[in-house]
């Protein structure tokens, strides 16, 4: 249950300051190791079947923190993810964020981000959309429920090579 929670956290929650991200995804990751002494504690059949269970979530809880330790945040550096503009809208905000860390291989693009601050320092946030190989754009305010982005630039080969707008509608209560 306490692993579901922090997934869910990871995924929808976010504090303004990155050093309280990378500690709070490395507690996330050490929380299977919590669970070895009591599992070892069991007997016959159930300390079998727990072994068993938790073999692959502390392999896989290894590699991921090893991998959050050597690259910080799930290699999400600040100079790689930008925030381009920022639209204020009735009690939440629109992100236009450029993100380049997807290394040589992987994804470069815009994102789309609403978000809406639970209390100072940490917010909810929702991606509202990717837009794939995008490298500069602007966020205007469309409705009181929905914004434009228009792509300005894009790398070779991209469909938003053609400058480009996109509409969204977005959700007042980000989740509720």
């Amino acid at each position: 249950m306490g692993l579901l929670l922090g997934y869910l956290c990871i995924t929808a929650l976010r504090f303004t300051h990155e050093w309280l991200n990378f500690i709070f995804a490395c507690a996330f990751l050490l929380l299977p190791f919590l669970a070895i002494r009591p599992v070892f504690r069991l007997g016959g059949w159930s300390g079998r079947i727990g072994v068993i269970v938790l073999t692959p979530m502390l392999a896989i809880s290894l590699v991921f923190l090893s991998f959050n330790l050597a690259c910080g945040n799930f290699g999400r550096h600040p100079e790689l993810v930008r925030d381009l503009s920022t639209i204020e809208q009735d009690g939440y905000s629109v992100h236009l964020i450029r993100d380049t860390s997807g290394g040589a291989l992987g994804p470069h693009g815009l994102i789309v981000q609403q978000r809406r601050t639970v209390v100072p320092g940490l917010y909810l946030f929702r991606s509202v959309d990717f837009l794939n190989h995008a490298t500069n754009g602007t966020l205007t305010a469309a409705t009181p429920d929905g914004v434009r982005v228009h792509v300005s630039k894009a790398e070779a080969g991209s469909i938003w090579n053609v400058k480009s707008d996109a509409a969204y509608s977005l959700k007042r209560h980000v989740y509720f």
